[in-house]
């Protein structure tokens, strides 16, 4: 019986704490469709129509990581991420002078007023009228924006699940969903049991800001002495508040230190698609990620992390996340994990929660990669310079930190990949083709990070102690991001595929040898700066270290973050 798997990001509670109709976190629901939005039968509406469909044609718009689907899949541990959502996501980037002319007249067609921007918004995130017009309020209204007020919500709407049962009649047994403090908790878990650990999607979910902030400053300086100190307090006071135990019984495990917008203290990477071509506007032309991009972490954004969010003398420590962080910011924040080490012998593991690789050797040669897609069209893993170098990995190894793989067709193929995958779309019949294909690309990422932790600890184990080689593979799980506004693997695009994913994975490593031509094309790659190409059996065996495939897929789907958990999710280590 295959062990259960474990989930390092997922966001369940998103649609259901901005969506009154949905009722709890259990249930899978569809998004208001563009007809219903949009039903007039003027020339003028259909083809608003047709454009809002052809611009949001690849997210999404279902739940995924919805309780059922997860019990249903055999996921029974989920990192639940909460996420305020962002409001620069919130307010289209008029007159949209970053796009061509063909695009920009589209989209000023489109995003034609307010009433407009409403009914995209709420096709695109499934949030309900109501709260979709509550967050245009605060974008175009209101004196400042509370994020946190945000987050209590979406904390109460996950804090009603627990201890909830599933209603649908399919189980044998109705699963039981409960949240957890401590990895110990995991031990007694029944069969029908789903544990949650609670996380946080950007460090602006902490804070309240004056509303002009978040779409003029560039950072927290540019703000007046008295709008500077009420920013700083007001994340303070917010801290205190997550790490009461009597006032938040349970402290998120981790916190994600940037998202896609600025948020004045930590530099965010380019994370929204450019247009697929000259005429169909893609996300980057319609919002604006200028403004604190590529930026390092702020002094005060450094103070909220060793003296506020990784003290243990406030309340329980709360790791960082990497992702979504600016190659500057990754370069302070492994800096300061390295001090914690050297100056106190603190351990800091540093996660990454939802990654893919981009095969460039370090964050110095990443720079030299635009985040645009001209750069990408042989490659088959994504340049950009969100997804994780070899230098991100070994410092993962060495901090004894964990990286989750997400299955996101927009964040980890390269051009190469999607070129692929465009000819076998089109092709009848293609379904267990593309299923393949994003077998292949998801085995190649986890391939490439035991190959750089082996690289990496060989080259160690000269100089110091040895350490087991077969510990190049404890750092790599899944970390979906399903239901976090993803365009998904298609034909594993809910957490109900995650049974059959991890099948097509373990099949994927028995068969990689295969002499069948359908096999022979789908191999594993070994990925590079330059290059992919398929490993050598020698290459390949050496990797596998004698593990069998079962072996391996229980390590990535369920072992490695369990076994994190028991190390680092633990009251012993997280309290003083």
């Amino acid at each position: 019986m295959a062990k259960p798997i474990a989930d390092l990001h997922c966001h369940p509670s998103l649609k259901p704490a901005n969506n009154s109709s949905i009722p709890g976190l259990w249930p899978g629901v569809r998004n208001i469709t563009t007809g219903r939005l949009f039903n007039g039968l003027r020339l003028a509406s259909l083809l608003r129509k047709w454009a809002i469909g052809l611009f949001l044609k690849n997210t999404a718009k279902y739940t995924q990581s919805n309780l059922d689907a997860c019990y249903k899949g055999n996921n029974r541990l989920l990192c639940l991420a909460l996420y305020p959502p962002e409001r620069p996501f919130l307010r289209p980037d008029r007159p949209f002078n970053n796009a061509t002319n063909k695009q920009r007249l589209l989209l000023r067609s489109l995003f034609g007023n307010l009433g407009v921007d409403r009914k995209i918004i709420q096709a695109l995130t499934g949030f309900s009228k109501a709260q979709t017009l509550a967050y245009l309020d605060s974008v175009y209204n209101q004196e400042e924006v509370n994020y946190f007020k945000d987050l209590i919500r979406e904390y109460n709407t996950v804090l009603q699940a627990h201890e909830s049962r599933s209603l649908l009649p399919d189980f044998r047994q109705a699963p039981v969903f409960r949240l957890i403090k401590d990895a110990l908790e995991l031990e007694g878990l029944g069969q029908n049991e789903m544990a949650g650990i609670l996380s946080l999607e950007g460090l602006h979910g902490l804070g309240v800001y004056p509303r002009e902030a978040l779409f003029e400053a560039e950072t927290l300086e540019d703000l007046s002495e008295t709008e500077q100190a009420a920013v700083k307090q007001a994340f303070i006071n917010n801290i205190e508040r997550l790490k009461d135990g009597n006032q938040m019984p349970f402290t998120p495990f981790f916190i994600t230190l940037s998202h896609h917008f600025n948020n004045l203290l930590a530099g965010h990477a380019k994370s929204f698609a450019d247009a697929p071509n000259r005429t169909v506007p893609g996300f980057s032309n319609v919002f604006n990620q200028s403004k604190g991009l590529d930026r390092g972490i702020s002094s005060f954004g450094r103070k909220l992390i060793s003296e506020e969010l990784l003290s243990r003398h406030n309340g329980r420590r709360i790791l960082i996340d990497t992702k979504h962080m600016s190659l500057k910011a990754r370069d302070d924040y492994a800096e300061m994990v390295r001090n914690f080490w050297v100056e106190a012998g603190d351990r800091v593991p540093i996660i990454c929660s939802h990654a893919a690789i981009n095969g460039i050797p370090s964050r110095e040669a990443a720079r030299n990669y635009a985040n645009i897609n001209r750069n990408n069209p042989d490659a088959f893993v994504s340049r950009w310079d969100i997804n994780l170098t070899d230098q991100d990995i070994r410092e993962v190894f060495d901090s004894d930190g964990i990286i989750g793989l997400c299955l996101h067709d927009g964040r980890m193929p390269g051009g190469r990949f999607k070129k692929l995958l465009q000819v076998e779309s089109r092709a009848m019949g293609s379904s267990e083709e593309i299923r393949r294909m994003h077998t292949q690309i998801f085995l190649s990422n986890v391939f490439h990070v035991v190959r750089i932790n082996l690289e990496h600890l060989r080259s160690q184990n000269l100089e110091r102690a040895q350490i087991p080689e077969s510990d190049s593979w404890k750092t790599v799980c899944l970390g979906s991001d399903y239901d976090g506004i993803v365009d998904p693997f298609d034909h594993f695009d809910t957490a109900a595929d995650f049974k059959d994913f991890r099948h097509y994975c373990r099949e994927g490593i028995r068969y990689n040898f295969s002499l069948l031509e359908v096999r022979k094309k789908r191999r594993v790659l070994k990925i590079d700066e330059r290059r992919a190409r398929p490993y050598t059996p020698e290459e390949f065996n050496e990797l596998l270290m004698g593990q069998s495939p079962e072996e391996i897929v229980d390590a990535i789907f369920s072992d490695n973050l369990m076994n994190f958990l028991k190390k680092y999710y633990r009251e012993g280590y997280l309290k003083a």
